[in-house]
């Protein structure tokens, strides 16, 4: 059986995914994917989220260990994703699978191009529950 990671969500974060999710015109897929997060997810007071945890519009530097490549990406929700920009779509295969992760973990997932990549969260630079922002 495959071990399925927390993610940690606080209720803003869920009412706005579930919005996006929802949109008219919206692909069908990401209600399907915010079904299988909400289904790992414990929702949470946003000053109980502990500050290594990659959260909604947090900035987290990954490692790719196989090539030594480096990244920085925000988890951003879709309207904001701009990927040339390390804007993550939360709704990618990258911006889920980086979702509730912690510092120090690697992450796996499958991007368009079909071949499964595993990265290792080096730092989490920003992370708006840390920096008081409960908000954003």
């Amino acid at each position: 059986m495959k071990k399925t990671k927390t993610c940690y969500l606080t209720e803003l974060d869920v009412a706005r995914l579930e919005k996006h999710a929802s949109m008219p015109g919206a692909d069908a897929r990401m209600q399907d994917m915010l079904d299988e997060l909400l289904m790992r997810a414990v929702t949470v007071e946003a000053r109980d989220i502990p500050a290594n945890v990659v959260t909604m519009n947090s900035r987290a530097t990954l490692a790719d260990e196989a090539t030594g490549e480096q990244m920085t990406w925000t988890v951003v929700y879709p309207p904001n994703a701009d990927v040339g920009s390390g804007r993550l779509n939360v709704f990618s295969p990258a911006g889920l699978a980086l979702l509730g992760a912690k510092r120090g973990e690697r992450i796996r997932f499958t991007p368009p191009s079909g071949a499964e990549k595993t990265l290792k969260i080096e730092q989490i630079l920003f992370q708006p529950e840390a920096a008081d922002d409960f908000t954003l």
